[in-house]
C-alpha cells in the first residue's frame, strides 16, 4: 500500500530547499510543493515526506532549525552536487551530441559539467591503435603518449563547449575535465562516487544495433549500476538542435518505486514547463487490475503533487514496443523516462527477442531513475 505523505515544514524557498538537501543527505526521501505559488515568502513552499520518517526527520529539522554557519555547509555541498553533471566521452559523435545535450540542461539548472574519458581499456581499446606502437619497447612511453593525446581531445571539447557558452552568454555553467585509466564502467563508477554529481549523461548508438546492446555495452552497464540518475542520448538526436522537452512519457509498470520516481521527474521537468504522461502498456484489452492501479496513481498524484500537468492512462497494445514507439511518435514525446529496478519491465522493452523494430528508432534520449526502497 502506498505510503501517506504528510508536511513537515513551510519555508521559504531557499530554507526549502537546504532542508530538503539535509534530508536527502540522511536518506529521508522528501519533495518541494507550492514552488511555483510563492517562492520567497514568509512559508510558502512545503516540504512533504513520507509518514514513517516523521520521528528522523523531525530531528533533523530541528538540527537545521538551529543550524548555522559550517553547521549548514553538508546541505549547501550537497545542493551544489544535484547540480553537477557527469558526461562520459570516447570523442565518438554520440558522445560528443552527450555532452551538448549536456550543456543544453546545465543552461537551464545552471550546472556544471566534467567530461571524463576513460582510456587504454583493454576492453573496448581497438588493437589497431596500438598497433603503431608494436616496434617501442617502453610500454610507459605507451601509455604517456596515449594520455597526451587523450588529454589533449578532452581539451579540445571543452574548448568547444566553453565557446558555445560565451557565444550564448550562458551563465553560472563551469566545464571541466579530467581522464583516468582502466576499465570504463569501473572508473565511470568510481569517480561517479568521488566527483558526487546529481546525474550522468552519456550518448549511443541508437538503433544501430538491435535490442538493448544498442546503448553499447558501456552505457548499458552505467545504466543498470549507476546509483544516480542516467540520461541515455542516442545518436539519432540531433542535441544541436535541442528544444526544452514539452512532453515527457513516463512508462510505468505500476511498482511502488514509481512514486518516488514520478516525485523526481516533476523536480527534474518542472523548469521546462513540461507535461508529463504516465502510461501503462497492457497487452490485455482491458484488465480492471491495471484500470484500479493507474486510479491509485492519479489519486496520490492528485493528493499530494502539485497542481502539475499530468495525465495518467493505458495503453492497449498488441506488441509493447510498437506500441510505446508508436505512442511516442503520436503524442510528439520529447523524452522518455522508466525506473531502473523493474527488471522485467525494463528486459522486456530491450529484448530483441521481441521484435526487430528497437525502441529508439524514434531518436529521443531516455531517462532512467534508480528505484528508491
Amino acid at each position: 500500500m502506498n505510503e501517506e505523505i504528510i508536511t513537515l515544514a513551510s519555508l521559504t524557498y531557499m530554507r526549502a530547499q537546504l532542508l530538503s538537501a539535509m534530508l536527502e543527505r540522511n536518506g529521508i526521501e522528501c519533495f518541494m510543493t507550492n514552488i511555483n505559488l510563492i517562492k520567497e515568502g514568509p512559508g510558502g513552499v512545503k516540504v512533504n515526506i513520507n509518514k514513517s520518517d516523521l520521528e528522523i526527520a523531525a530531528k533533523i529539522f530541528d538540527d537545521f532549525r538551529g543550524a548555522y554557519g559550517y553547521k549548514k555547509r553538508p546541505a549547501v555541498e550537497y545542493m551544489k552536487s544535484i547540480r553537477r553533471i557527469l558526461v562520459p566521452v570516447d570523442f565518438t559523435y554520440h558522445s560528443e551530441n552527450a555532452a551538448f545535450y549536456a550543456l543544453q540542461l546545465a543552461a537551464k539548472f545552471k550546472s556544471d559539467i566534467k567530461l571524463l574519458n576513460a582510456y587504454l581499456d583493454p576492453l573496448v581499446t581497438p588493437q589497431s591503435y596500438l598497433e603503431s606502437y608494436a616496434y617501442q619497447l617502453n610500454l610507459d612511453q605507451v601509455i604517456s603518449e596515449i594520455e597526451e593525446e587523450t588529454n589533449q581531445s578532452l581539451d579540445a571539447m571543452a574548448d568547444r563547449l566553453k565557446k558555445i557558452v560565451k557565444k550564448k552568454n550562458i551563465k553560472g555553467v563551469d566545464i571541466t575535465y579530467d581522464l583516468v585509466k582502466g576499465n570504463s564502467v569501473d572508473a565511470i563508477l568510481n569517480y561517479t562516487q568521488d566527483y558526487d554529481p546529481g546525474i550522468i549523461i552519456m550518448g549511443t548508438r541508437g538503433a544501430e544495433i538491435e535490442g538493448f546492446k544498442s546503448f553499447g555495452s558501456v552505457t548499458a552497464d552505467i545504466i543498470q549500476k549507476a546509483n544516480i540518475p542516467v540520461i541515455a542520448v542516442p545518436k539519432g538526436y540531433d542535441a544541436y538542435e535541442f528544444k526544452p522537452p514539452k512532453r515527457v512519457l513516463y512508462a510505468t509498470n505500476f511498482d511502488q518505486t514509481d512514486y518516488s520516481a514520478m516525485r523526481r521527474l516533476i523536480s527534474f521537468v518542472k523548469p521546462f514547463n513540461s507535461k508529463i504522461l504516465c502510461v501503462h502498456a497492457s497487452l490485455d484489452n482491458y484488465d480492471s487490475f491495471d484500470e484500479m492501479q493507474m486510479r491509485k496513481i492519479k489519486d496520490y498524484l492528485f493528493d499530494t503533487i502539485d497542481n502539475y500537468q499530468i495525465e495518467c492512462g493505458i495503453l492497449n497494445t498488441y506488441d509493447l514496443q510498437q506500441g510505446i514507439e508508436g505512442f511516442i511518435t503520436d503524442k510528439e514525446i520529447d523524452v522518455l523516462a522508466v525506473t531502473s529496478q523493474k527488471k522485467n519491465f525494463f528486459q522486456r522493452l530491450f529484448d530483441p527477442s521481441i521484435t526487430r523494430k528497437f525502441l529508439f528508432q524514434t531518436h529521443i534520449p531516455l531517462l532512467v531513475f534508480h528505484a528508491r526502497p
